[in-house]
């Protein structure tokens, strides 16, 4: 199991930051993605990857726009990924913790989770 933990800040509010993490396909800002199915609930989250994998993701804990907990499974690679929003007005401070299972000695999940913030930060245009 591997863990790592990034923090990044960004110039909106946490209800911002919050609509985008649990919706891959707001402004299409997930690039690394083809599609996403969101389930009606909201609960779970179908990433069909550019290379044509599927990530599976499952929201296990929502307290609204604070703490965003879920689980995900990606072939043999599972996991789980942290949010935790503070902040208020127009600035929100994040951070973000992930374990990941079932990757290689050398994989990166530090460097996929900073993607995946860099794009979070051109979409909310910061």
């Amino acid at each position: 199991m591997k863990t790592c933990v990034v923090t990044a800040s960004y110039s909106c509010p946490p209800s911002k930051v919050w609509l985008y993490l649990t919706n891959p396909n707001l402004n299409h800002w997930r690039t690394d993605l083809s599609e996403a199915v969101v389930d009606t609930d909201g609960l779970r989250i179908q990433e069909k990857n550019k290379d044509g994998s599927v990530t599976e993701v499952q929201i296990v804990e929502a307290e609204k726009p604070r703490r965003l907990r879920c689980t995900f499974t990606r072939g043999k690679i599972s996991g789980s990924f942290t949010a935790i929003l503070l902040g208020g007005g127009d600035a929100t401070s994040l951070e973000c913790t992930m374990e990941v299972a079932g990757m290689g000695l050398f994989a990166k999940p530090r460097k996929g989770l900073e993607e995946r913030l860099e794009m979070l930060r051109k979409a909310l245009g910061d």
